[in-house]
């Protein structure tokens, strides 16, 4: 079978025979499959067993049902507020408290989550949160006033992510030449992020469409700086507009990577984007997100958030406090890449250093081959991946403690794998050995999130002292434990292959030769779609 895919390259349009059998097609396949991978950690991850998760079913219960915000306590700024829901969807802070923040101890010893539908007043602390996500994510709530509700909630918050990363992936097959981009996503969805997108958790849908903004932002501004096509165009209007109304904090992302993305087009994309037609358009809308997120944001107080962080001395001086968040950043950077439950069961080691080195390795290329215009904005953008959380904290820390969290950074991080990766096409290593690089890389990726994945899962069922065959374990998920472990290795091994697949059919056209390699072409100061970039 093979793909018939229109690729617009320097205003032209090119037919590219590829496998699969349609675009749709191609669509299709990454979305089941990313959706099957999300939607395994749904099924694995006993329930309220992530972060926040009880607050926030009780919020997309009570959005669904109309009640965008709840009654105020006390005053505005109170992050807590008071909805009406069905009983089952509010008793969620008691049914996980066994074993939350006791990896020793397996799920197996919650109590039984009620089946009462009867209505009751509780409160929630992300109540003042922006409403998008919990509007999508709770309508299964509507129908299901159950336990199956809760997970049908997870399911639906595993299918938007799915979306976003699946239109990431198509992007690339469509728009660019830049194959290794695909590899990219991969080491930006870590399994931290498929973790949180699988259960009800903004964070989840923050990070993907931060990814699928990241992608198709980096193929339009390296690929198609003067001629982008509409579609492109439309899917970074989208997901800017769902990554600006996923989070309190998320527009300042939006603000970050389009700084970024600014640096590595340069003037000549940012003249391209205006005198595009599709961006005219689409930027009315994408306006009226922006004005509407931080409305919102600022009217509903929604950055007033509980003090329950770390504790910090009263007297500790300016210099002390920069030292204690700096020392934090090791921690945040391992949730980045998994460290489940609430915050209490880490990945293997493994998992951990295969992750590290792959980006370092992405990095150490693109630097080697990039101008230094970009490699100074990859630099950039890793210096504000270490900063930025730091700045944030030390803002906040006297009052609230320390609050940040790993995943709270993966939007603006994300950026880091794909940036490395999308310039590290034109090494002279790439090209030469492309296929092969995927291939490596695309190996230690599945057995890195394949021991993440198996570890979450032992540890809730015997727990992480328990034994290393955990498939007679006390706790089990609704697919039984071989059927979770299954659910959780067979997506992610078909996802990566298809990765492969796709980086090993040839590219519609060449890439501009790295940096003191030229080509025939290079030296008459042409590429194959025009003009050799400067």
């Amino acid at each position: 079978m093979y793909l018939r895919r229109r690729i617009c390259a320097g205003g032209q349009t090119r037919v590219l025979n590829g496998r699969f059998g349609g675009t749709r097609a191609v669509f299709v396949v990454c979305l089941v499959i990313t959706f099957a991978n999300f939607a395994a950690w749904s099924l694995a991850t006993p329930l309220f067993a992530s972060p926040d998760e009880q607050a926030q079913v009780v919020y997309a219960a009570a959005a669904a049902r109309g009640q965008l915000v709840g009654t105020t306590i006390h005053n505005d700024e109170n992050p807590y507020t008071v909805v009406s829901v069905p009983k089952v969807f509010a008793s969620g802070d008691r049914y996980p408290v066994c074993f939350h923040f006791h990896p020793e101890i397996p799920a197996s010893c919650a109590r039984r989550l009620t089946t009462s539908t009867k209505t009751e007043h509780t409160y929630t602390y992300v109540g003042r949160y922006p409403p998008l996500y919990y509007l999508i994510v709770g309508l299964p709530s509507l129908a299901f006033v159950s336990k199956s509700g809760i997970y049908l909630m997870r399911l639906m918050s595993a299918l938007i992510c799915a979306l976003l990363v699946s239109l990431a992936l198509l992007v690339v097959v469509l728009w660019s030449r830049r194959k290794l981009l695909l590899v990219g996503v991969m080491v930006a969805a870590t399994p931290m992020v498929w973790f949180l997108g699988g259960v009800v958790n903004p964070s989840g849908f923050e990070i993907c469409a931060a990814i699928c903004l990241w992608t198709a932002g980096l193929v339009l501004v390296l690929d198609h700086p003067e001629h982008p096509p509409p579609g492109l165009v439309a899917t970074v209007a989208v997901a800017a507009a769902a990554l600006l109304l996923a989070r309190p904090i998320s527009p300042l992302w939006v603000a970050c990577i389009a700084v970024v993305l600014g640096l590595l087009g340069g003037r000549r994309a940012l003249v391209g984007v205006v005198r595009s037609q599709a961006a005219r358009r689409w930027a009315v809308p994408l306006l009226a997100c922006g004005v509407f997120a931080i409305s919102w944001i600022i009217g509903e107080h929604a950055l007033d958030l509980r003090p329950v962080g770390t504790h910090v001395r009263p007297g500790e001086s300016s210099l002390g406090l920069i030292g204690t968040l700096f020392g934090h950043t090791g921690g945040w950077t391992l949730q980045m890449v998994g460290v489940f439950g609430w915050l209490d069961t880490r990945s293997p080691i493994l998992t951990y250093v295969v992750w590290f080195v792959i980006v370092a390795f992405l990095v150490v290329l693109a630097s080697q081959c990039a101008s230094a215009r970009r490699a100074g904005a990859l630099m950039l953008l890793i210096v504000a991946v270490v900063v930025v959380p730091i700045v944030i904290s030390y803002g906040e820390a006297h009052r609230l403690g320390i609050l940040w969290q790993g995943r709270y950074t993966l939007p603006l991080a994300v950026g880091v794998p794909l940036v490395s990766a999308a310039l590290a096409e034109r090494s002279a290593l790439v090209r030469r050995w492309r296929t092969r690089t995927a291939v490596a890389l695309s190996i230690g990726m599945g057995v890195a999130y394949i021991a993440a994945f198996l570890e979450a899962l032992r540890r809730y069922a015997v727990g992480v002292n328990g034994p290393i065959d955990f498939l007679d374990g006390k706790w089990s998920p609704p697919l039984g434990l071989l059927g979770a472990a299954f659910a959780g290795v067979v997506p992610m091994i078909a996802l990566l292959a298809g990765i492969v697949m796709q980086v090993h059919t040839p590219p519609v056209t060449e890439l501009p030769p790295a940096v003191g390699q030229p080509d025939a072409l290079a030296r008459r100061g042409l590429s194959a779609v025009g003009p050799a970039a400067k």
